[in-house]
Protein backbone atom coordinates (compact mmCIF):
# COMPACT_ATOMS: atom_id res chain seq x y z
CA UNK A 1 0.00 0.00 0.00
CA UNK A 2 2.98 2.31 0.59
CA UNK A 3 4.07 1.81 -3.04
CA UNK A 4 0.67 3.04 -4.26
CA UNK A 5 0.44 5.98 -1.84
CA UNK A 6 1.67 9.19 -3.50
CA UNK A 7 2.76 12.49 -1.98
CA UNK A 8 1.45 15.81 -3.33
CA UNK A 9 3.86 17.69 -5.59
CA UNK A 10 4.80 21.36 -5.64
CA UNK A 11 2.19 22.16 -8.31
CA UNK A 12 -1.51 21.39 -8.65
CA UNK A 13 -2.25 17.88 -9.97
CA UNK A 14 1.37 16.82 -9.53
CA UNK A 15 2.17 13.78 -7.38
CA UNK A 16 5.38 12.09 -6.26
CA UNK A 17 5.78 8.31 -6.18
CA UNK A 18 8.63 6.15 -4.97
CA UNK A 19 10.69 4.05 -7.38
CA UNK A 20 12.48 0.76 -6.88
CA UNK A 21 14.26 -1.98 -8.81
CA UNK A 22 12.45 -5.25 -9.51
CA UNK A 23 15.43 -7.39 -10.46
CA UNK A 24 16.21 -7.92 -14.14
CA UNK A 25 13.08 -6.03 -15.30
CA UNK A 26 14.20 -2.74 -13.73
CA UNK A 27 11.11 -0.79 -12.65
CA UNK A 28 8.24 -3.24 -13.09
CA UNK A 29 5.57 -1.94 -15.50
CA UNK A 30 2.78 -2.48 -12.99
CA UNK A 31 4.56 -0.06 -10.65
CA UNK A 32 3.95 2.74 -13.15
CA UNK A 33 0.39 1.59 -13.89
CA UNK A 34 -0.66 1.43 -10.24
CA UNK A 35 0.92 4.73 -9.25
CA UNK A 36 -0.36 6.60 -12.32
CA UNK A 37 -3.90 5.38 -11.62
CA UNK A 38 -3.56 6.51 -8.00
CA UNK A 39 -2.49 9.95 -9.21
CA UNK A 40 -5.45 10.21 -11.58
CA UNK A 41 -7.96 9.02 -8.96
CA UNK A 42 -6.73 11.76 -6.61
CA UNK A 43 -8.27 14.26 -9.06
CA UNK A 44 -11.54 12.37 -9.65
CA UNK A 45 -14.87 12.84 -7.83
CA UNK A 46 -15.49 10.15 -5.17
CA UNK A 47 -18.52 8.71 -7.04
CA UNK A 48 -16.43 7.59 -10.04
CA UNK A 49 -14.15 4.59 -10.56
CA UNK A 50 -11.78 3.70 -13.39
CA UNK A 51 -13.27 1.69 -16.23
CA UNK A 52 -10.28 1.71 -18.64
CA UNK A 53 -6.70 2.81 -19.07
CA UNK A 54 -4.27 2.86 -21.98
CA UNK A 55 -0.54 3.26 -21.35
CA UNK A 56 2.86 3.46 -23.06
CA UNK A 57 6.14 2.56 -21.40
CA UNK A 58 8.48 5.20 -22.84
CA UNK A 59 11.76 4.60 -20.98
CA UNK A 60 13.01 1.89 -18.58
CA UNK A 61 12.87 4.17 -15.54
CA UNK A 62 15.54 4.86 -12.91
CA UNK A 63 15.01 2.85 -9.69
CA UNK A 64 16.93 5.35 -7.53
CA UNK A 65 14.92 8.40 -8.65
CA UNK A 66 11.45 9.48 -7.45
CA UNK A 67 8.72 9.54 -10.08
CA UNK A 68 6.78 12.76 -10.73
CA UNK A 69 3.24 12.20 -12.05
CA UNK A 70 1.58 15.11 -13.84
CA UNK A 71 -2.19 14.75 -14.30
CA UNK A 72 -4.07 16.65 -16.99
CA UNK A 73 -7.85 17.00 -16.62
CA UNK A 74 -9.32 16.40 -20.08
CA UNK A 75 -12.98 16.05 -19.13
CA UNK A 76 -15.22 16.19 -16.08
CA UNK A 77 -18.78 15.20 -16.95
CA UNK A 78 -21.69 14.13 -14.82
CA UNK A 79 -21.17 10.44 -15.61
CA UNK A 80 -17.66 10.24 -17.05
CA UNK A 81 -14.26 11.85 -16.51
CA UNK A 82 -10.99 11.52 -18.46
CA UNK A 83 -7.39 12.12 -17.47
CA UNK A 84 -3.93 11.85 -19.01
CA UNK A 85 -1.01 11.09 -16.72
CA UNK A 86 2.66 11.55 -17.60
CA UNK A 87 5.44 10.23 -15.38
CA UNK A 88 8.79 12.06 -15.29
CA UNK A 89 12.23 11.23 -13.97
CA UNK A 90 15.09 13.71 -14.30
CA UNK A 91 12.74 15.93 -16.35
CA UNK A 92 12.30 13.17 -18.97
CA UNK A 93 8.94 11.45 -19.65
CA UNK A 94 9.25 7.74 -18.84
CA UNK A 95 5.58 6.66 -18.91
CA UNK A 96 2.31 8.03 -20.31
CA UNK A 97 -1.26 6.91 -19.65
CA UNK A 98 -4.83 7.93 -20.47
CA UNK A 99 -7.60 6.78 -18.13
CA UNK A 100 -11.38 7.07 -18.10
CA UNK A 101 -13.68 7.02 -15.08
CA UNK A 102 -17.45 6.65 -14.62
CA UNK A 103 -20.21 6.35 -12.06
CA UNK A 104 -21.56 2.85 -11.38
CA UNK A 105 -24.87 1.96 -13.00
CA UNK A 106 -27.01 -1.19 -13.45
CA UNK A 107 -27.13 -2.97 -16.81
CA UNK A 108 -27.12 -6.27 -18.70
CA UNK A 109 -24.28 -8.68 -17.98
CA UNK A 110 -22.44 -11.57 -19.61
CA UNK A 111 -18.83 -12.79 -19.49
CA UNK A 112 -16.38 -15.51 -20.45
CA UNK A 113 -16.44 -18.57 -18.23
CA UNK A 114 -13.58 -18.86 -15.78
CA UNK A 115 -11.25 -21.77 -16.69
CA UNK A 116 -11.30 -24.81 -14.42
CA UNK A 117 -7.95 -25.10 -12.63
CA UNK A 118 -6.84 -26.49 -9.26
CA UNK A 119 -7.45 -24.09 -6.38
CA UNK A 120 -4.66 -21.84 -5.14
CA UNK A 121 -4.77 -23.57 -1.74
CA UNK A 122 -4.28 -27.04 -3.24
CA UNK A 123 -1.45 -25.84 -5.49
CA UNK A 124 0.27 -24.17 -2.55
CA UNK A 125 -0.11 -27.33 -0.45
CA UNK A 126 1.34 -29.46 -3.27
CA UNK A 127 4.30 -27.11 -3.73
CA UNK A 128 5.07 -26.96 -0.01
CA UNK A 129 4.83 -30.75 0.31
CA UNK A 130 7.43 -31.04 -2.46
CA UNK A 131 9.72 -28.61 -0.61
CA UNK A 132 9.61 -26.06 -3.45
CA UNK A 133 10.00 -22.38 -2.62
CA UNK A 134 7.51 -19.88 -4.09
CA UNK A 135 8.46 -18.57 -7.53
CA UNK A 136 9.94 -15.07 -7.25
CA UNK A 137 7.88 -12.83 -9.50
CA UNK A 138 8.81 -9.12 -9.64
CA UNK A 139 5.57 -8.11 -7.89
CA UNK A 140 6.10 -10.51 -4.96
CA UNK A 141 9.02 -8.45 -3.59
CA UNK A 142 8.82 -7.87 0.16
CA UNK A 143 5.88 -10.27 0.40
CA UNK A 144 3.46 -7.70 -1.01
CA UNK A 145 1.79 -10.25 -3.31
CA UNK A 146 1.29 -14.04 -3.15
CA UNK A 147 1.38 -15.92 -6.46
CA UNK A 148 1.01 -19.59 -7.35
CA UNK A 149 1.43 -21.22 -10.75
CA UNK A 150 -1.79 -22.76 -12.09
CA UNK A 151 0.09 -23.71 -15.28
CA UNK A 152 3.65 -24.90 -15.80
CA UNK A 153 6.14 -22.13 -15.11
CA UNK A 154 8.83 -20.95 -17.53
CA UNK A 155 11.76 -22.22 -15.48
CA UNK A 156 14.59 -23.51 -17.71
CA UNK A 157 14.20 -27.04 -16.34
CA UNK A 158 10.58 -27.02 -17.50
CA UNK A 159 11.17 -25.36 -20.89
CA UNK A 160 10.09 -27.33 -23.95
CA UNK A 161 10.62 -25.97 -27.46
CA UNK A 162 7.35 -25.15 -29.19
CA UNK A 163 5.37 -24.79 -25.98
CA UNK A 164 1.94 -23.17 -26.30
CA UNK A 165 2.07 -19.44 -25.42
CA UNK A 166 -0.27 -19.64 -22.42
CA UNK A 167 0.20 -19.05 -18.69
CA UNK A 168 -2.09 -19.14 -15.66
CA UNK A 169 -1.35 -17.82 -12.18
CA UNK A 170 -3.26 -17.35 -8.97
CA UNK A 171 -2.50 -14.08 -7.19
CA UNK A 172 -3.61 -12.08 -4.17
CA UNK A 173 -2.36 -8.88 -2.56
CA UNK A 174 -1.30 -8.79 1.07
CA UNK A 175 -3.55 -5.85 1.98
CA UNK A 176 -6.36 -5.45 4.53
CA UNK A 177 -9.64 -7.18 3.63
CA UNK A 178 -11.48 -3.86 3.93
CA UNK A 179 -9.24 -2.09 1.42
CA UNK A 180 -10.84 0.92 -0.31
CA UNK A 181 -12.34 0.19 -3.76
CA UNK A 182 -10.22 2.84 -5.42
CA UNK A 183 -7.01 1.50 -3.92
CA UNK A 184 -8.15 -1.98 -5.01
CA UNK A 185 -8.22 -0.70 -8.59
CA UNK A 186 -4.66 0.59 -8.19
CA UNK A 187 -3.61 -2.83 -6.88
CA UNK A 188 -5.28 -4.49 -9.89
CA UNK A 189 -3.43 -2.13 -12.22
CA UNK A 190 -0.19 -3.03 -10.40
CA UNK A 191 -0.92 -6.75 -10.90
CA UNK A 192 -2.17 -6.50 -14.49
CA UNK A 193 1.33 -6.42 -16.02
CA UNK A 194 2.17 -9.63 -14.17
CA UNK A 195 3.61 -12.36 -16.39
CA UNK A 196 1.90 -11.11 -19.56
CA UNK A 197 4.98 -10.44 -21.67
CA UNK A 198 6.34 -13.92 -20.96
CA UNK A 199 3.52 -15.60 -22.89
CA UNK A 200 4.86 -14.56 -26.30
CA UNK A 201 8.35 -16.00 -25.72
CA UNK A 202 7.23 -19.48 -24.61
CA UNK A 203 7.26 -21.14 -28.08
CA UNK A 204 10.76 -19.82 -28.81
CA UNK A 205 12.96 -19.63 -25.74
CA UNK A 206 13.47 -18.63 -22.13
CA UNK A 207 12.74 -15.10 -20.86
CA UNK A 208 15.89 -12.94 -20.61
CA UNK A 209 18.11 -15.84 -21.73
CA UNK A 210 17.10 -16.31 -25.34
CA UNK A 211 15.21 -13.04 -25.78
CA UNK A 212 15.18 -9.43 -24.61
CA UNK A 213 11.75 -8.57 -23.27
CA UNK A 214 10.00 -5.44 -22.08
CA UNK A 215 6.44 -4.13 -22.03
CA UNK A 216 5.76 -1.61 -24.81
CA UNK A 217 2.15 -0.61 -24.20
CA UNK A 218 -0.84 -1.90 -22.24
CA UNK A 219 -4.60 -1.45 -21.95
CA UNK A 220 -6.80 -2.50 -19.04
CA UNK A 221 -10.59 -2.60 -18.79
CA UNK A 222 -12.11 -2.87 -15.30
CA UNK A 223 -15.44 -4.76 -15.28
CA UNK A 224 -16.39 -4.93 -11.60
CA UNK A 225 -14.85 -4.43 -8.15
CA UNK A 226 -13.34 -7.35 -6.26
CA UNK A 227 -11.47 -8.00 -3.06
CA UNK A 228 -7.82 -8.07 -4.08
CA UNK A 229 -6.91 -9.70 -0.75
CA UNK A 230 -8.65 -12.87 -2.00
CA UNK A 231 -7.21 -15.24 -4.60
CA UNK A 232 -7.72 -14.20 -8.24
CA UNK A 233 -6.96 -16.24 -11.37
CA UNK A 234 -4.95 -14.55 -14.13
CA UNK A 235 -5.62 -16.46 -17.38
CA UNK A 236 -3.21 -15.34 -20.12
CA UNK A 237 -2.10 -16.08 -23.67
CA UNK A 238 -0.17 -14.67 -26.61
CA UNK A 239 -2.19 -14.34 -29.81
CA UNK A 240 0.54 -13.19 -32.22
CA UNK A 241 4.26 -12.57 -32.66
CA UNK A 242 5.82 -10.57 -35.49
CA UNK A 243 8.41 -7.84 -36.08
CA UNK A 244 10.16 -8.70 -32.78
CA UNK A 245 6.91 -7.92 -30.93
CA UNK A 246 4.53 -10.17 -29.03
CA UNK A 247 0.80 -9.63 -28.53
CA UNK A 248 -0.45 -10.78 -25.12
CA UNK A 249 -3.88 -10.71 -23.54
CA UNK A 250 -5.62 -12.06 -20.46
CA UNK A 251 -8.45 -11.96 -17.97
CA UNK A 252 -8.50 -11.76 -14.19
CA UNK A 253 -11.28 -13.64 -12.37
CA UNK A 254 -12.27 -13.45 -8.74
CA UNK A 255 -12.36 -16.69 -6.76
CA UNK A 256 -16.16 -16.65 -7.26
CA UNK A 257 -15.70 -16.85 -11.05
CA UNK A 258 -16.66 -13.23 -11.73
CA UNK A 259 -14.67 -11.52 -14.49
CA UNK A 260 -12.80 -8.62 -12.87
CA UNK A 261 -10.73 -7.17 -15.69
CA UNK A 262 -9.46 -7.71 -19.22
CA UNK A 263 -5.95 -6.71 -20.27
CA UNK A 264 -4.04 -6.51 -23.56
CA UNK A 265 -0.35 -5.79 -23.94
CA UNK A 266 2.27 -5.57 -26.66
CA UNK A 267 5.81 -6.52 -25.63
CA UNK A 268 9.24 -6.50 -27.21
CA UNK A 269 10.31 -9.98 -28.32
CA UNK A 270 13.87 -9.48 -29.56
CA UNK A 271 16.08 -12.55 -29.86
CA UNK A 272 19.53 -12.22 -28.29
CA UNK A 273 22.36 -12.31 -30.84
CA UNK A 274 24.03 -15.30 -29.19
CA UNK A 275 20.77 -17.32 -29.38
CA UNK A 276 19.81 -16.31 -32.92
Amino acid sequence: MEVLTLAPGDQADHFIGSAEAYGVVGIYGGHFLGQALAAALATIEPNKLAHSLHAYFLRPGIPAEPIIYQVQRLRDGRGFATRTITAYQQAQPVFQMSASFKVAEPGDEHQKTMPEVPSAASLMERRQAAGIEPFRFPMTADGRVDMEWASESFLPAQFVTGRAPCLQTWMRANVPKDIDTRLSQCVLAFLSDGTLMFNAVLPYGIPFRSHRLTSLDQAVWFHRPCNVADWMLFDQRSTAAADSRGMNEGEVYGSDGQLVLTVAQESMLRRNVESA
